[in-house]
Protein backbone atom coordinates (compact mmCIF):
# COMPACT_ATOMS: atom_id res chain seq x y z
CA UNK A 1 0.00 0.00 0.00
CA UNK A 2 1.36 3.41 -0.97
CA UNK A 3 0.78 5.93 1.83
CA UNK A 4 2.59 8.74 0.06
CA UNK A 5 0.38 11.83 -0.52
CA UNK A 6 2.30 12.83 -3.65
CA UNK A 7 1.10 12.51 -7.24
CA UNK A 8 -1.87 10.25 -6.46
CA UNK A 9 -4.29 11.74 -8.99
CA UNK A 10 -5.55 9.47 -11.82
CA UNK A 11 -3.67 9.86 -15.10
CA UNK A 12 -6.72 11.22 -16.94
CA UNK A 13 -7.10 13.98 -14.33
CA UNK A 14 -3.41 14.86 -14.65
CA UNK A 15 -3.85 15.19 -18.41
CA UNK A 16 -7.09 17.15 -18.13
CA UNK A 17 -5.64 19.77 -15.78
CA UNK A 18 -2.07 19.58 -17.21
CA UNK A 19 -0.71 18.64 -13.79
CA UNK A 20 3.03 18.09 -13.23
CA UNK A 21 2.93 17.78 -9.43
CA UNK A 22 0.22 17.16 -6.84
CA UNK A 23 -0.15 16.54 -3.12
CA UNK A 24 -3.17 15.22 -1.22
CA UNK A 25 -3.79 17.53 1.74
CA UNK A 26 -6.90 16.30 3.48
CA UNK A 27 -9.16 13.50 2.29
CA UNK A 28 -10.40 14.83 -1.06
CA UNK A 29 -8.39 18.07 -1.20
CA UNK A 30 -5.37 18.12 -3.55
CA UNK A 31 -2.99 21.00 -4.29
CA UNK A 32 -1.28 20.89 -7.67
CA UNK A 33 1.11 22.68 -10.00
CA UNK A 34 0.42 22.73 -13.74
CA UNK A 35 2.67 23.00 -16.78
CA UNK A 36 2.46 26.79 -16.59
CA UNK A 37 4.09 26.65 -13.13
CA UNK A 38 0.89 27.89 -11.48
CA UNK A 39 -0.70 26.46 -8.35
CA UNK A 40 -4.32 25.57 -7.66
CA UNK A 41 -6.52 23.23 -5.61
CA UNK A 42 -8.84 20.39 -6.67
CA UNK A 43 -11.53 18.58 -4.75
CA UNK A 44 -12.91 15.12 -5.48
CA UNK A 45 -16.69 15.04 -5.79
CA UNK A 46 -19.32 12.44 -6.64
CA UNK A 47 -20.85 12.43 -10.12
CA UNK A 48 -23.69 10.20 -11.35
CA UNK A 49 -23.93 8.14 -8.19
CA UNK A 50 -20.83 5.95 -7.91
CA UNK A 51 -18.60 7.98 -10.23
CA UNK A 52 -16.24 10.72 -9.11
CA UNK A 53 -14.74 13.74 -10.75
CA UNK A 54 -12.41 16.57 -9.80
CA UNK A 55 -13.23 20.27 -9.84
CA UNK A 56 -11.40 23.46 -8.94
CA UNK A 57 -11.93 25.03 -5.56
CA UNK A 58 -8.95 27.34 -6.19
CA UNK A 59 -8.10 28.09 -9.81
CA UNK A 60 -4.46 27.65 -10.87
CA UNK A 61 -3.46 31.29 -11.17
CA UNK A 62 -1.11 31.54 -8.18
CA UNK A 63 2.67 31.55 -7.91
CA UNK A 64 2.95 29.80 -4.54
CA UNK A 65 0.76 27.84 -2.18
CA UNK A 66 0.70 26.55 1.39
CA UNK A 67 -1.76 25.23 3.93
CA UNK A 68 -2.32 25.19 7.64
CA UNK A 69 -4.01 22.04 8.82
CA UNK A 70 -4.79 23.33 12.31
CA UNK A 71 -6.65 26.38 11.00
CA UNK A 72 -8.07 24.55 7.98
CA UNK A 73 -6.75 27.20 5.60
CA UNK A 74 -5.12 27.19 2.18
CA UNK A 75 -2.84 30.15 1.52
CA UNK A 76 -2.03 31.24 -2.03
CA UNK A 77 0.16 34.10 -3.19
CA UNK A 78 -0.05 35.90 -6.50
CA UNK A 79 2.95 37.85 -7.78
CA UNK A 80 2.56 40.91 -9.95
CA UNK A 81 3.94 40.07 -13.42
CA UNK A 82 4.95 36.67 -12.00
CA UNK A 83 7.84 38.23 -10.07
CA UNK A 84 8.10 38.03 -6.31
CA UNK A 85 7.93 41.44 -4.68
CA UNK A 86 7.01 41.86 -1.05
CA UNK A 87 5.48 45.27 -1.77
CA UNK A 88 3.13 44.03 -4.51
CA UNK A 89 2.34 40.41 -3.63
CA UNK A 90 -1.26 39.54 -2.73
CA UNK A 91 -2.04 36.76 -0.22
CA UNK A 92 -5.40 35.01 -0.25
CA UNK A 93 -6.77 32.48 2.22
CA UNK A 94 -9.39 29.87 1.31
CA UNK A 95 -11.10 27.25 3.43
CA UNK A 96 -11.25 23.61 2.31
CA UNK A 97 -14.53 24.28 0.50
CA UNK A 98 -12.94 26.96 -1.67
CA UNK A 99 -14.50 29.93 0.11
CA UNK A 100 -12.31 33.04 0.12
CA UNK A 101 -11.77 33.91 3.79
CA UNK A 102 -9.46 36.90 3.48
CA UNK A 103 -7.35 38.79 0.99
CA UNK A 104 -4.39 40.83 2.13
CA UNK A 105 -3.90 44.43 1.14
CA UNK A 106 -1.16 44.80 -1.44
CA UNK A 107 2.28 44.48 0.14
CA UNK A 108 1.09 42.82 3.38
CA UNK A 109 2.64 39.38 3.79
CA UNK A 110 1.41 36.75 6.23
CA UNK A 111 3.10 34.09 8.36
CA UNK A 112 1.18 31.56 10.45
CA UNK A 113 3.52 30.38 13.21
CA UNK A 114 3.57 26.94 14.82
CA UNK A 115 1.06 28.08 17.48
CA UNK A 116 -1.39 29.26 14.82
CA UNK A 117 -0.78 32.98 15.32
CA UNK A 118 -1.32 35.03 12.16
CA UNK A 119 1.61 37.44 11.90
CA UNK A 120 1.45 40.31 9.39
CA UNK A 121 4.39 42.11 7.82
CA UNK A 122 4.21 45.48 6.07
CA UNK A 123 7.43 47.22 5.00
CA UNK A 124 9.41 45.08 7.46
CA UNK A 125 7.15 45.90 10.39
CA UNK A 126 5.18 43.16 12.16
CA UNK A 127 1.68 42.97 13.60
CA UNK A 128 -1.01 40.41 14.46
CA UNK A 129 -4.43 39.32 13.14
CA UNK A 130 -7.00 37.28 15.02
CA UNK A 131 -8.65 34.16 13.55
CA UNK A 132 -11.27 36.38 11.86
CA UNK A 133 -8.38 38.17 10.12
CA UNK A 134 -9.10 41.31 12.05
CA UNK A 135 -6.13 43.47 13.05
CA UNK A 136 -5.41 43.24 16.77
CA UNK A 137 -1.84 44.60 16.64
CA UNK A 138 -0.85 47.04 13.93
CA UNK A 139 2.41 46.31 12.08
CA UNK A 140 4.66 48.59 14.15
CA UNK A 141 7.29 46.20 15.54
CA UNK A 142 10.66 45.21 14.09
CA UNK A 143 9.91 41.62 15.10
CA UNK A 144 7.09 39.75 16.81
CA UNK A 145 7.74 36.28 18.23
CA UNK A 146 5.13 34.23 20.08
CA UNK A 147 5.96 32.99 23.58
CA UNK A 148 2.58 31.24 23.80
CA UNK A 149 -0.99 31.95 22.74
CA UNK A 150 -1.20 35.02 24.99
CA UNK A 151 2.20 36.71 24.93
CA UNK A 152 4.75 37.88 22.37
CA UNK A 153 8.32 39.10 22.40
CA UNK A 154 8.24 42.44 20.60
CA UNK A 155 11.30 44.28 19.25
CA UNK A 156 11.73 47.93 18.35
CA UNK A 157 15.00 49.72 17.64
CA UNK A 158 17.01 46.71 18.88
CA UNK A 159 15.19 46.79 22.23
CA UNK A 160 12.77 44.07 23.23
CA UNK A 161 9.97 43.54 25.68
CA UNK A 162 6.78 41.52 26.08
CA UNK A 163 3.25 42.38 24.94
CA UNK A 164 -0.02 40.49 25.04
CA UNK A 165 -2.45 39.85 22.17
CA UNK A 166 -4.16 43.19 22.88
CA UNK A 167 -0.85 45.03 22.52
CA UNK A 168 -0.70 45.79 26.24
CA UNK A 169 2.83 46.12 27.60
CA UNK A 170 3.69 43.26 29.97
CA UNK A 171 7.43 44.02 30.11
CA UNK A 172 8.70 47.38 28.89
CA UNK A 173 10.62 47.34 25.60
CA UNK A 174 13.83 48.18 27.40
CA UNK A 175 15.76 44.88 27.34
CA UNK A 176 18.60 43.64 25.16
CA UNK A 177 17.62 39.95 25.06
CA UNK A 178 14.70 37.69 25.95
CA UNK A 179 15.13 33.92 25.81
CA UNK A 180 11.99 32.43 24.30
CA UNK A 181 11.48 29.45 26.58
CA UNK A 182 9.24 29.29 29.64
CA UNK A 183 8.94 27.22 32.79
CA UNK A 184 6.37 27.89 35.52
CA UNK A 185 5.23 30.96 33.55
CA UNK A 186 8.72 32.48 33.77
CA UNK A 187 11.49 33.16 31.28
CA UNK A 188 14.94 34.77 31.26
CA UNK A 189 15.56 38.36 30.18
CA UNK A 190 18.77 40.40 29.96
CA UNK A 191 18.82 44.14 30.61
CA UNK A 192 20.99 46.75 28.93
CA UNK A 193 23.60 46.40 31.70
CA UNK A 194 24.01 42.72 30.72
CA UNK A 195 22.32 41.57 33.93
CA UNK A 196 20.02 38.55 33.77
CA UNK A 197 16.62 38.27 35.42
CA UNK A 198 13.81 35.75 35.67
CA UNK A 199 10.51 37.36 34.63
CA UNK A 200 7.14 35.92 35.60
CA UNK A 201 4.45 36.55 32.97
CA UNK A 202 1.59 36.33 35.46
CA UNK A 203 2.72 38.40 38.46
CA UNK A 204 5.16 40.48 36.34
CA UNK A 205 7.96 40.13 38.90
CA UNK A 206 11.62 40.44 37.91
CA UNK A 207 14.07 38.38 39.99
CA UNK A 208 17.83 38.96 39.51
CA UNK A 209 19.89 35.93 38.48
CA UNK A 210 23.51 35.46 39.61
CA UNK A 211 24.95 34.47 36.22
CA UNK A 212 27.36 36.47 34.08
CA UNK A 213 26.56 34.64 30.84
CA UNK A 214 23.75 32.36 29.65
CA UNK A 215 24.03 30.28 26.48
CA UNK A 216 21.72 27.88 24.69
CA UNK A 217 21.88 24.14 25.42
CA UNK A 218 23.93 23.19 22.39
CA UNK A 219 26.38 20.39 21.81
CA UNK A 220 29.61 22.26 21.20
CA UNK A 221 31.39 18.95 20.62
CA UNK A 222 29.11 18.19 17.69
CA UNK A 223 28.62 21.82 16.72
CA UNK A 224 24.83 21.70 16.70
CA UNK A 225 21.66 22.32 18.66
CA UNK A 226 20.35 19.36 20.64
CA UNK A 227 16.56 19.19 20.29
CA UNK A 228 16.07 17.37 23.59
CA UNK A 229 17.99 20.11 25.44
CA UNK A 230 15.64 23.00 24.62
CA UNK A 231 14.59 23.28 28.27
CA UNK A 232 18.16 23.61 29.54
CA UNK A 233 20.65 26.48 29.25
CA UNK A 234 24.33 26.79 30.07
CA UNK A 235 25.18 29.31 32.78
CA UNK A 236 28.57 30.82 33.59
CA UNK A 237 29.83 32.71 36.66
CA UNK A 238 33.25 34.32 37.21
CA UNK A 239 33.04 35.01 33.51
CA UNK A 240 35.65 36.32 31.10
CA UNK A 241 36.11 36.11 27.39
CA UNK A 242 39.22 34.46 26.00
CA UNK A 243 41.66 37.17 25.03
CA UNK A 244 42.99 35.12 22.13
CA UNK A 245 41.13 34.91 18.83
CA UNK A 246 39.03 31.81 19.53
CA UNK A 247 35.64 33.47 19.18
CA UNK A 248 32.85 31.48 17.60
CA UNK A 249 33.96 28.29 19.35
CA UNK A 250 31.88 28.22 22.51
CA UNK A 251 34.23 26.08 24.56
CA UNK A 252 37.28 28.22 23.82
CA UNK A 253 35.60 31.64 23.68
CA UNK A 254 33.95 31.71 27.11
CA UNK A 255 35.81 31.16 30.40
CA UNK A 256 34.45 30.72 33.90
CA UNK A 257 32.59 28.23 36.04
CA UNK A 258 29.86 26.47 34.10
CA UNK A 259 26.54 24.93 35.14
CA UNK A 260 23.05 24.23 33.81
CA UNK A 261 19.86 26.18 34.49
CA UNK A 262 16.25 25.70 33.46
CA UNK A 263 14.15 28.11 31.43
CA UNK A 264 12.99 30.05 34.50
CA UNK A 265 16.53 30.45 35.85
CA UNK A 266 16.40 27.64 38.42
CA UNK A 267 19.74 25.86 38.89
CA UNK A 268 19.89 22.32 37.57
CA UNK A 269 23.66 21.78 37.73
CA UNK A 270 25.71 24.11 39.99
CA UNK A 271 28.46 26.28 38.50
CA UNK A 272 31.41 24.12 39.47
CA UNK A 273 32.83 22.93 36.15
CA UNK A 274 35.35 24.43 33.75
CA UNK A 275 33.09 23.52 30.86
CA UNK A 276 29.81 21.66 30.45
CA UNK A 277 28.30 20.25 27.27
CA UNK A 278 24.93 18.82 26.35
CA UNK A 279 24.58 15.26 25.08
CA UNK A 280 21.90 13.62 22.95
CA UNK A 281 20.38 12.13 26.11
CA UNK A 282 19.04 15.12 28.08
CA UNK A 283 19.57 13.27 31.36
CA UNK A 284 23.38 13.51 31.04
CA UNK A 285 26.07 16.14 30.54
CA UNK A 286 29.75 16.04 29.63
CA UNK A 287 31.88 18.07 32.04
CA UNK A 288 35.51 18.96 32.52
CA UNK A 289 37.71 20.17 35.36
CA UNK A 290 41.20 21.60 35.21
CA UNK A 291 43.02 24.57 33.79
CA UNK A 292 41.27 24.33 30.42
CA UNK A 293 43.42 26.25 27.94
CA UNK A 294 43.81 26.54 24.18
CA UNK A 295 46.54 26.90 21.61
CA UNK A 296 46.68 27.47 17.87
CA UNK A 297 49.16 25.19 16.13
CA UNK A 298 49.99 23.92 12.67
CA UNK A 299 49.54 20.17 12.16
CA UNK A 300 51.43 17.79 9.88
CA UNK A 301 49.15 18.68 6.95
CA UNK A 302 49.94 22.38 7.47
CA UNK A 303 46.45 23.09 8.77
CA UNK A 304 46.13 25.43 11.72
CA UNK A 305 44.11 23.81 14.53
CA UNK A 306 42.77 25.04 17.84
CA UNK A 307 43.80 22.57 20.54
CA UNK A 308 42.26 22.14 24.02
CA UNK A 309 44.60 21.17 26.85
CA UNK A 310 45.05 20.70 30.61
CA UNK A 311 41.61 19.36 31.51
CA UNK A 312 40.01 16.02 32.34
CA UNK A 313 36.54 14.97 31.24
CA UNK A 314 33.68 12.93 32.70
CA UNK A 315 29.89 12.45 32.58
CA UNK A 316 27.32 13.55 35.15
CA UNK A 317 23.57 12.99 35.25
CA UNK A 318 20.93 15.71 35.55
CA UNK A 319 21.12 15.48 39.36
CA UNK A 320 24.88 16.14 39.27
CA UNK A 321 25.74 12.54 40.15
CA UNK A 322 29.04 11.37 38.70
CA UNK A 323 28.48 8.65 36.08
CA UNK A 324 31.86 8.50 34.29
CA UNK A 325 34.86 9.61 36.41
CA UNK A 326 36.42 12.96 35.49
CA UNK A 327 39.75 11.42 34.55
CA UNK A 328 39.73 11.11 30.75
CA UNK A 329 41.40 13.27 28.13
CA UNK A 330 38.23 13.34 25.99
CA UNK A 331 34.76 11.76 25.75
CA UNK A 332 32.59 11.37 22.66
CA UNK A 333 28.85 10.77 22.53
CA UNK A 334 27.97 7.53 20.66
CA UNK A 335 24.47 6.58 21.76
CA UNK A 336 21.97 7.33 24.53
CA UNK A 337 24.19 6.01 27.35
CA UNK A 338 27.15 4.80 25.27
CA UNK A 339 30.29 6.95 25.38
CA UNK A 340 33.82 6.54 24.04
CA UNK A 341 36.45 7.66 26.55
CA UNK A 342 40.02 8.52 25.58
CA UNK A 343 43.38 8.58 27.31
CA UNK A 344 46.26 10.39 25.66
CA UNK A 345 45.96 12.20 22.36
CA UNK A 346 45.22 15.82 21.50
CA UNK A 347 41.77 17.44 21.52
CA UNK A 348 41.27 19.80 18.60
CA UNK A 349 38.58 21.64 16.65
CA UNK A 350 37.97 20.02 13.28
CA UNK A 351 36.89 22.72 10.83
CA UNK A 352 37.76 20.89 7.63
CA UNK A 353 35.31 20.98 4.72
CA UNK A 354 31.80 20.21 6.03
CA UNK A 355 33.25 19.45 9.48
CA UNK A 356 32.74 21.63 12.55
CA UNK A 357 33.21 19.92 15.91
CA UNK A 358 35.66 19.17 18.70
CA UNK A 359 37.31 15.74 18.56
CA UNK A 360 40.58 13.97 19.44
CA UNK A 361 43.43 12.29 17.61
CA UNK A 362 46.10 9.78 18.66
CA UNK A 363 44.42 8.75 21.91
CA UNK A 364 43.48 5.23 23.00
CA UNK A 365 39.79 4.62 23.53
CA UNK A 366 37.48 2.45 25.55
CA UNK A 367 33.69 2.37 25.78
CA UNK A 368 31.33 3.02 28.68
CA UNK A 369 27.75 1.84 28.94
CA UNK A 370 26.32 4.20 31.53
CA UNK A 371 28.68 3.95 34.53
CA UNK A 372 30.42 0.73 33.45
CA UNK A 373 33.57 0.52 31.34
CA UNK A 374 32.78 -2.37 28.98
CA UNK A 375 35.98 -2.47 26.90
CA UNK A 376 39.64 -1.99 27.78
CA UNK A 377 41.10 1.42 26.93
CA UNK A 378 43.42 0.16 24.21
CA UNK A 379 41.63 0.73 20.89
CA UNK A 380 41.96 3.28 18.09
CA UNK A 381 38.47 3.23 16.53
CA UNK A 382 34.89 2.30 17.41
CA UNK A 383 32.14 1.25 15.00
CA UNK A 384 29.17 3.62 15.28
CA UNK A 385 26.91 2.46 12.44
CA UNK A 386 24.01 2.08 14.83
CA UNK A 387 21.23 1.52 12.32
CA UNK A 388 22.87 -1.82 11.46
CA UNK A 389 23.92 -3.11 14.88
CA UNK A 390 22.36 -1.90 18.13
CA UNK A 391 23.34 -4.54 20.66
CA UNK A 392 27.11 -4.81 20.33
CA UNK A 393 30.22 -2.64 20.52
CA UNK A 394 32.84 -3.12 17.78
CA UNK A 395 36.32 -1.73 18.45
CA UNK A 396 39.49 -1.91 16.41
CA UNK A 397 43.22 -1.32 16.73
CA UNK A 398 45.56 0.23 14.20
CA UNK A 399 43.09 2.42 12.28
CA UNK A 400 42.06 6.03 12.85
CA UNK A 401 38.60 5.17 11.48
CA UNK A 402 36.85 1.82 11.78
CA UNK A 403 37.65 -0.32 8.71
CA UNK A 404 34.63 -2.52 7.93
CA UNK A 405 36.66 -4.46 5.37
CA UNK A 406 39.17 -5.59 7.96
CA UNK A 407 38.71 -8.91 9.75
CA UNK A 408 40.62 -7.63 12.77
CA UNK A 409 38.38 -6.17 15.46
CA UNK A 410 36.89 -7.05 18.84
CA UNK A 411 33.23 -7.32 19.81
CA UNK A 412 31.68 -6.69 23.23
CA UNK A 413 28.14 -6.90 24.55
CA UNK A 414 26.68 -3.94 26.38
CA UNK A 415 27.53 -5.58 29.72
CA UNK A 416 31.19 -6.00 28.72
CA UNK A 417 31.23 -9.61 27.53
CA UNK A 418 33.82 -10.22 24.79
CA UNK A 419 32.64 -12.36 21.87
CA UNK A 420 33.99 -14.28 18.91
CA UNK A 421 33.10 -12.86 15.50
CA UNK A 422 33.35 -13.46 11.76
CA UNK A 423 33.16 -11.24 8.66
CA UNK A 424 32.29 -7.57 9.07
CA UNK A 425 31.40 -6.25 5.60
CA UNK A 426 28.20 -4.15 5.59
CA UNK A 427 26.28 -6.83 7.47
CA UNK A 428 27.77 -8.05 10.73
CA UNK A 429 27.48 -11.66 11.88
CA UNK A 430 28.07 -12.52 15.50
CA UNK A 431 29.03 -15.84 17.07
CA UNK A 432 27.99 -15.44 20.68
CA UNK A 433 30.17 -18.17 22.19
CA UNK A 434 32.68 -17.09 24.81
CA UNK A 435 36.32 -16.98 23.81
Amino acid sequence: MNDSPYNKLPDNIKRKFKIVYSELLDENITIFKNKSEKWGVLTKTKKFGFFHTYVYIVKPIYNSIGFNRNLGLIEVVKYKNDKWNQDTNIHRFFDFEGKLIWESPKGVSITIDKLGNIITCLKNKYGLLNYKFETVINPIYDNLLAINKSYFIAKQNRDCGIIDTNNRIILELDYSEIINATLKNSLIVKDKNNKYHSFNLIDKLLVPLPFDKILFGTSNSKGKFIESQQRFFKSIINYSQNEDDFRGLEMSEHKGKWGIIEANGDVKIPNEYDYIDCLRNHNFFKVCKGNLSFSDEEDEQENYRVYAENAKWGIIDSNNNLIVPIEYDWIEDIESTIWAVYKGGKVFYNDDYQEDYWTIKDGKLGVYNSNKLITPIEYDAVFTNWYRVKDYIFVQKGNEYFDVNSETYDVFTFDGKKLKQINLILKITIITDNL
